[in-house]
């Protein structure tokens, strides 16, 4: 059995890695709480909010390391940015997750 991966350094990783120019207004929001990494992205607009999570729960068989976990994190909230549409909220309340 391998150790954890360490959220806080794969939030570390995270941060360092995301260096997408993303459009004004859009709000990111990377946090660490219990055994989850979450990435929040939100915006207001108009119509709508809308946005998604990015969410790790790793287990203690993961493969990757920390900075790889948070590469890979920096690398999905960048390509669903890159869409430019973001989901609005469901009618439930709940942002559409995507899990890492």
């Amino acid at each position: 059995m391998t150790a954890p991966v360490n959220l806080e350094k794969a939030l570390a990783a995270f941060r360092t890695a995301f260096t997408y120019e993303h459009p004004e207004g859009i709000q990111i929001t990377p946090q660490v709480a219990g055994d989850e990494l979450r990435v929040e992205v939100r915006h207001q607009d108009v119509n709508a909010l809308r946005g998604f999570d990015v969410i790790a729960q790793p287990l203690e068989t993961e493969e990757r390391d920390a900075q790889q976990l948070g590469e890979d994190i920096a690398r999905v909230v960048e390509q669903e940015l890159m869409y430019g549409q973001l989901p609005v909220v469901g009618e439930d309340g709940a942002f559409r997750r995507i899990v890492v």
